[in-house]
């Protein structure tokens, strides 16, 4: 396939600032890869865009002009965030037919990268009512224990992420789905479950002395 002239278009759905997200992180790397196949690319924050009639605007008219979508968000509670709602609904009202794939990459911070199944679908549901074409979505768990930084600046732990981006870059590239490999390698966990629940329970705690709550971290004010 000639890639010279395709454009990727990646959304950011986490609300952090630019530079401070996994999500942007994970989406970056796809960018990265996309642009060393000369393709041409364009990066949106999705609560940045809303914020303004021009923002919104501009958001509609990268997804027309876009061959290929990456929507790169990080999992609240089993959704997505207000903002990529939002997003979403204005980008369905205006409806598209070119053909244009879709891809989601989720994170969710739950050790199992399960809970992302129910965002997965709504992105799937989001593609068919929007006339774009889903072409999969890779779902990721723990994604607590990364930072916004490169994700090659990020050691051992990102190397089966880094193996199903790749597949997933060879795959867009041909004008294809994410590959089945790429979503079990992205899947797997990164760390072993019980140190990534030991060390949330650490943030948890440390959490609760900054807000002088310590001793009331085990409340249960709705328990009957």
């Amino acid at each position: 396939m000639n890639s010279e002239g395709n454009r990727v278009l990646l959304l950011v759905g986490s609300p952090k600032a630019p530079g401070k997200s996994v999500s942007e992180a994970l989406g970056a790397y796809v960018i990265e890869k996309m642009e060393a196949r000369r393709w041409s690319s364009e990066t949106i924050f999705i609560r940045m865009s809303l914020q303004s009639d021009e923002g919104r605007a501009a958001l509609v008219e990268a997804v027309k002009t876009a061959d290929l979508i990456i929507l790169s968000f990080p999992l609240y509670v089993d959704s997505l965030p207000a903002p990529v709602i939002r997003a979403m609904e204005l980008i369905a009202e205006a409806r598209f037919d070119k053909g244009t794939h879709f891809v989601a990459i989720a994170n969710c911070g739950f050790p199992e990268a399960q809970h992302n199944k129910v965002a997965m679908s709504i992105c799937q549901r989001f593609a068919h009512a929007s006339g774009l074409e889903w072409a999969g979505g890779l779902a990721l768990g723990m994604g607590g224990a990364l930072s916004g930084q490169r994700l090659e600046e990020q050691g051992g732990m990102v190397r089966n992420i880094i193996k199903a981006l790749d597949l997933a870059v060879d795959a867009f590239a041909e004008n294809k789905p994410v590959p089945d490999e790429a979503i079990r390698l992205m899947a797997k966990p990164i760390i072993p479950g019980w140190m990534y629940t030991t060390m949330g329970n650490i943030g948890w705690r440390r959490q609760a002395n900054c807000y002088g709550v310590r001793k009331k971290i085990r409340d249960r004010p709705y328990q009957r």
